[in-house]
């Protein structure tokens, strides 16, 4: 498998953010007769198809959680990032995911409280073992 060049996408980081902190998908109809160009247009079907395998996500991201936690204890911005990236680790093919896994964890670092990006990375890095 070719790796291509990926990088995080703090766009799509934003809407899940959004979906998490609001609770719903209210925004949404607005969102799309917002998005003009086929970039924008792109990043709202990726968000949908997302939203499509939300559970599941949730349940390998669960399933990598320490003992007693689960998704709904976590922040909307951490929801999110892991939804994220959890969603590119297991669908994208095109991504060298140590490399991935490497920009989520600076993200992390930069935009959640300190010390969480941590177990963002041991929930990301056990994601990714199990996909091997």
């Amino acid at each position: 498998m070719s790796c291509a060049s990926f990088f995080l996408d703090k766009q799509k980081i934003a809407l899940f953010y959004k979906y998490y902190l609001l609770g719903d998908l209210s925004w949404l109809e607005s969102a799309k007769s917002q998005a003009q160009t086929e970039k924008q247009k792109a990043k709202i079907a990726w968000f949908l198809s997302c939203c499509e395998k939300e559970k599941y996500l949730i349940t390998q991201i669960e399933s990598k959680l320490k003992e007693g936690w689960n998704f709904s204890r976590l922040l909307p911005l951490e929801k999110a990032v892991l939804i994220y990236a959890t969603y590119e680790i297991l669908f994208t093919e095109e991504i060298f995911i140590p490399a991935f896994i490497n920009q989520i964890i600076d993200f992390s670092k930069r935009y959640l409280e300190e010390g969480k990006y941590k177990y963002i990375n041991k929930v990301l890095d056990l994601i990714y073992k199990s996909k091997q």
